[in-house]
């Protein structure tokens, strides 16, 4: 009889792991402001995990009303040992990372209103005794408000830091046409970026979720929505500036840029068929100099505003200007039609 105490004892700590580990979902009533779920020990602890275990643990938040929501801040400790399990997380943009035993310790994503991640747990059969913890912290979230792009001259450009109220902003721009947005930020140290996401769309209709280094470094540093609305969210972001362009100002040129202007001289080359927008984020005044035109004849010019019918040319390129141009505005537009030439610019205040 005594021989049977230990196998009866090592299948009761099996068993006794086995059912308290399951797969199942955070139940709405537990989505609430303040509040804080763990998966899957209540304590927050890490969980020992068994062989042959696969779940898919979601975390959503609701549809959020007119002006108030909830989002949540969700920590993935990551306890595995096997070389074969793994962890995937598939975020609210839909890009996916995988978690393994050499990976970080901790990793944070957020989860903004009307959204949802996934994180799938999967062990081999082999037990390793592999760890992990999952938790889920629900904050209240004021919607911001919807504001028409503006038209004709006036430019569409934010300094996201601007809407900051909190920990959780957001804006929404309306527009009649689709939306180009470029980003008009200097290469960064991507980790900052999740404090920053981009809706094609509102929040009640989420086409695509961005994050900045989902297109940073790709297609000159823009996307192009499929509806006509876009928000965007700030978690207290610092760094990132954006401007904005109704499609049918985008669409006539071959390149298309957006730069922020500071007191750092910044060196530009036009190509053919291209438009370089430029704004001083935080004063009024932008001064040109070195205006070397290198093919001639050139049609070039400069406007005040967006590159469209209704901005004013305040510098016609094929005069070949030798001295340095100042002018008294927040932003403007380079347009370059079949001619290259190089330039310098810098903020006059």
């Amino acid at each position: 009889m005594g021989k049977l105490i230990f196998p009866l004892f090592c299948l009761l700590i099996v068993t006794s792991t086995a059912c308290a580990l399951d797969c199942t979902q955070i139940p709405a009533s537990e989505i609430y402001d303040s509040n804080t779920v763990n998966i899957s020990k209540k304590d927050g602890s890490l969980q020992t995990l068994p062989g042959n275990f696969n779940c898919v643990y979601n975390v959503s938040t609701p549809t959020p009303t007119s002006s108030h929501g909830l989002y949540a801040i969700v920590t993935v400790t990551n306890g595995l040992k096997g070389v074969n399990d793994y962890i995937l997380v598939t975020k609210i943009t839909g890009s996916q990372q995988k978690i393994v035993s050499a990976g970080n310790e901790v990793e944070t994503y957020k989860v903004i209103p009307g959204s949802q991640l996934s994180v799938q747990v999967l062990t081999k059969s082999v037990v390793m005794n592999s760890q992990f913890a999952i938790s889920v912290q629900y904050h209240s979230a004021v919607i911001g408000p919807k504001v028409q792009m503006k038209t004709g001259s006036e430019m569409n450009y934010l300094d996201v830091k601007t809407i900051n109220q909190g920990p959780f902003s957001s804006l929404t721009y309306v527009s009649k046409e689709h939306i180009v947005l470029t980003l008009a930020t200097e290469p960064l140290d991507i980790s900052v970026y999740d404090n920053c996401y981009l809706i094609d769309g509102t929040f009640d209709n989420q086409r695509k979720i961005y994050e900045v280094d989902d297109f940073f470094y790709d297609g000159g540093s823009k996307f192009t929505t499929i509806s006509h609305h876009l928000t965007v969210v700030s978690f207290q972001e610092s760094l990132i500036q954006i401007v904005l362009n109704p499609i049918s100002e985008v669409q006539q040129f071959i390149e298309f840029y957006s730069v922020p202007i500071d007191k750092t001289e910044t060196p530009f080359d036009s190509g053919f068929n291209t438009a370089i927008q430029l704004v001083n984020f935080d004063s009024v005044g932008i001064v040109m100099d070195g205006i070397q035109i290198v093919t001639k004849p050139c049609n070039a010019k400069v406007v005040a505003g967006p590159p469209n019918n209704s901005s004013k040319t305040i510098l016609d390129l094929s005069t070949n200007p030798s001295k340095a141009q100042t002018f008294n505005v927040k932003d403007l537009t380079v347009i370059s039609n079949d001619c290259y030439f190089i330039f310098t610019a810098i903020a006059s205040n």
